[in-house]
């Protein structure tokens, strides 16, 4: 039947350099089956997991940085023996005319999908993301590609303080290329700290040139944003978020060879 299911047990570790370490462990079901004939899926997973932030950068530790972030001890699990437990269910729908997967040169990929976290577990939050993507073929070797995606989290029950890991940050090969990975976001205006946030807008444009069937020459342009959302002033009271604004875009113009 043309329906799809999958199992995944993991124990990961992400190293953000200068930043902290990610370890989590837990596991994942998806299932997922067509709605109609034509190329539109459905899929909902559920997942859970025990996350931990260790190896901290120092900075993180200063007095001072935690009475300008009085949300940041939240954030870091300072107050959660550096521990949070995640269980949320993801419904999401795809609908996918890209040609092919590794060397795309038309079609459209159009999806939405929303987290739940709070089905159990000490951490509750909803994320919604939008993305879109066109390829148009323009001869048999360029095309022109475009994506945009739009997120947002945003807490809910007693998780007002989102947690590190769970905010929104931008910048690497995969978003905007030229920014180290995790380098756009909301800072601390002292220690330069990156510190996330809860909405974020992502623009990409390339323009395709196939050299060779394996190697590619890509032209891009990138821009996004993220922006902080509601945070805990020093005496407790809770801050409303920032909009999206033209003059926090960060873009980056360049170059690229891509080879497979």
């Amino acid at each position: 039947r043309n329906m799809s299911g999958g199992i995944n047990l993991y124990n990961t570790q992400y190293r953000y350099v200068g930043q902290f370490t990610q370890e989590s462990q837990g596991g994942s079901l998806t299932f997922g089956l067509p709605i109609g004939r034509g190329f539109t899926r459905m899929f909902t997973a559920y997942s859970y997991e025990r996350v931990r932030v260790t190896e901290l950068n120092e900075a993180y530790a200063d007095d001072d940085l935690a009475l300008r972030n009085p949300f940041l001890a939240d954030a870091l699990l300072l107050n959660q023996n550096g521990q949070r437990i995640v269980s949320q269910i993801t419904p999401s729908i795809v609908h996918n005319t890209v040609d092919q997967p590794i060397f795309p040169t038309t079609g459209r990929r159009l999806s939405a999908s929303i987290d739940i976290a709070g089905l159990g577990g000490n951490t509750s939050f909803f994320k919604p993301t939008l993305e879109s993507v066109f390829f148009f073929r323009q001869n048999a070797r360029m095309s022109l590609g475009f994506r945009a995606r739009w997120e947002h989290v945003k807490g809910y029950k007693d998780t007002v303080d989102l947690p590190i890991f769970e905010r929104l940050f931008l910048g690497g090969e995969y978003d905007i290329r030229g920014f180290d990975i995790r380098t756009i976001g909301p800072q601390d205006p002292e220690t330069g700290l990156v510190l996330g946030g809860n909405k974020s807008l992502l623009f990409n444009v390339e323009q395709i040139f196939t050299i060779a069937p394996p190697v590619r020459l890509i032209l891009f342009y990138d821009a996004g944003q993220v922006q902080p959302g509601p945070q805990r002033d020093a005496d407790g009271v809770i801050l409303p978020g920032k909009d999206f604004a033209m003059n926090d875009f960060k873009t980056s113009t360049g170059a690229e060879i891509r080879f497979f």
